[in-house]
C-alpha cells in the first residue's frame, strides 16, 4: 500500500487477576494488574475509496467477527461517515493465549483510522467507544502498568516499574475466554467480592493470584503439566488472564531449551515489559496521539 501508516499493537500480561460475581450487565466484576509487553502485531492502514481488511494468519477471522473490522465500523458510525481504507494485520501475538491480541489490534485500528480519516474526537469519547467494543480495549489505549477494574473497562495508570525480562510458554491451542468464565461460574457459584487491594502491591512478588486459573485447568488439563514444568525453571510462573500462556519471571538460562525439549509442541517467546512511553511510541508513533480535539 502507498501512503501507509503503521501501528504496533503490543500484548499484555496479567500480573494478578481477581474475579467476583456476575454484574447486572452480564459481565464479571474484576480487579487486575496489567502490564504491556513487547510482543506485538503490526497493523497497517492506507487510503482507499472502499473498506478492505486482510489478515492471513491461521485462525484469525478476516470478516465482520474480527475486532479490527468492528472497531472501524463503530468509529465510522460515531463520526457519521462511511468506513474507508485498506487495513492489513500481521500477527505475532498468539491467538486465544490470554495476551489480549484481539483487543490490542482493535485499539490500534482506532488509532490508525483517526489519523487516516483526519478525524476530530476527544480522548474520553474514544475510550468510551473502545469500552463498548470490548472490556480490555481501553487498557490498550493507555498501556504500560495499570490497575483494571469494573468489568475490565476502568483503567487506572500506575507508575512504571523497572523493565522485567520474561519468558512465555505458549500452549499449542487456544482457550475460549467465554468458556473459562462459564467454567469459573460453575466452579465458584458464590465468589467473594473482588479485594480493594491486590497482592502485588505489597507482596514483593511479580505475580499475584489468578482467580481464573482453576477454570483454565478445568477447560484444559494440559495446562497443569505446562505450569508444573514452568515452575521448575523460574523463580515465579503463572497463567496470564484466561488464556493458554504461562509467563515465567526469573527464568533460568536453560529454561528455553529445557521447555522446548520437554514440550516440543509448545512455543517459547522471550518478552520484556514496556513502560507507558515505550508502549505509546509503538501504538501512536513518535510524538503521536490517537485523537484530535474537536474544533
Amino acid at each position: 500500500m502507498s501512503d501507509v501508516i503503521t501501528s504496533f499493537a503490543c500484548a499484555k500480561i496479567n500480573r494478578e487477576i481477581r474475579v467476583g460475581g456476575r454484574r447486572a450487565d452480564g459481565f464479571h466484576e474484576i480487579r487486575s494488574r496489567m502490564v504491556s509487553i513487547d510482543v506485538a502485531d503490526r497493523l497497517e492502514a492506507g487510503p482507499s475509496d472502499t473498506f478492505d481488511f486482510v489478515c492471513e494468519a491461521p485462525g484469525v477471522p478476516s470478516g465482520e467477527s474480527n475486532l479490527v473490522v468492528q472497531a472501524a465500523r463503530a468509529l465510522a458510525e460515531r463520526l457519521g461517515r462511511r468506513p474507508t481504507g485498506r487495513l492489513r494485520l500481521r500477527k505475532s501475538i498468539p491467538v486465544g493465549a490470554g495476551l489480549g491480541g484481539g483487543s490490542a489490534d482493535a485499539a490500534a485500528a482506532l488509532v490508525l483510522l483517526v489519523r487516516l480519516w483526519n478525524a476530530s474526537i476527544d480522548e474520553r469519547e474514544l475510550v468510551d467507544l473502545a469500552a463498548v467494543l470490548g472490556s480490555d480495549i481501553p487498557f490498550f489505549l493507555t498501556g504500560g502498568e495499570a490497575e483494571i477494574s469494573g468489568r475490565g473497562d476502568v483503567v487506572t495508570p500506575l507508575p512504571d516499574e523497572p523493565a522485567a525480562d520474561l519468558l512465555l510458554l505458549v500452549a499449542p491451542f487456544s482457550i475460549s475466554t467465554r468458556e473459562v468464565y462459564d467454567t469459573f461460574d460453575r466452579l465458584t457459584p458464590a465468589p467473594e467480592p473482588v479485594p480493594e487491594g491486590l497482592e502485588v502491591k505489597s507482596s514483593g512478588k511479580f505475580f499475584g493470584r489468578n482467580d481464573l486459573a482453576s477454570a483454565v485447568h478445568a477447560v484444559s488439563g494440559q495446562m497443569k503439566t505446562y505450569l508444573r514444568s514452568a515452575r521448575e525453571f523460574a523463580a515465579e510462573a503463572g497463567i496470564t488472564g484466561s488464556g493458554s500462556t504461562i509467563v515465567l519471571r526469573g527464568a533460568t538460562r536453560q529454561a528455553t531449551s529445557a521447555l522446548a525439549g520437554r514440550h516440543p509442541e509448545s512455543t517459547t517467546l522471550k518478552a520484556r515489559t514496556l513502560s507507558r512511553e515505550e508502549y505509546r511510541r509503538n501504538l501512536f508513533g513518535p510524538g503521536g496521539s490517537a485523537w484530535r480535539s474537536p474544533k
